[in-house]
């Protein structure tokens, strides 16, 4: 029997083979080989499919990720894991859902708030841990930016190598914004 997690793998599914214009009810309905009712049983509509998605996608991409990097012994670490999604992590996903919220207000919303949470983690994370002589607000920016920039570039192909330049990129700016105050 059809469960509401089918019908979220499902738009997963289409999200990650077509992009956003893939998750439509009827899509979905033919991908599972079923009626368009049987969505109805399980949603009230499809908004509501695109926030079990994207609410799934949001504790999977930042909660579990965060989690992880958070783990790190290091800022090294802590950075190294945290850019580990712009590779790991199915990065094409993260890319069609950006491409979405650029045209559903309602996708919109949850990428602002994903976007904010990994950004405040960064942030974070090199305050607590950076010589106060250093920008640490920047230097956590710039990681943000590399796990965007990582995810929408075609590096996001190559995995590791791309999660060590940024790590090296992230390393060299620190080293320099401690030379330069000194």
């Amino acid at each position: 029997m059809l469960t509401r997690d089918d019908w979220i793998t499902a738009g997963f599914d289409a999200l990650d083979r077509e992009g956003y214009a893939g998750v439509s009810v009827e899509r979905l309905a033919r991908r599972l080989n079923v009626t368009r009712g049987s969505f109805y049983h399980h949603f009230r509509g499809r908004d509501d499919l695109v926030r079990a998605i994207l609410t799934q996608w949001e504790s999977d991409y930042t909660e579990r990720m965060l989690a992880y990097a958070g783990q790190g012994s290091s800022l090294e670490d802590v950075l190294t894991r945290y850019l580990e999604v712009a590779s790991a992590k199915q990065p094409s996903r993260e890319v069609a859902i950006r491409a979405w919220a650029d045209r559903d207000p309602l996708v919109a919303q949850y990428q602002r708030r994903v976007d904010s949470t990994r950004l405040d983690f960064a942030i974070s994370a090199c305050r607590t841990r950076v010589d106060p002589s250093v920008d640490a607000d920047l230097l956590g920016h710039l990681a943000h930016l590399c796990l965007i920039g990582g995810q929408q570039s075609g590096d996001r192909k190559r995995g590791g190598a791309f999660a060590h330049l940024a790590q090296h990129a992230l390393a060299l700016l620190s080293t320099s914004a401690l030379s330069s105050r000194k």
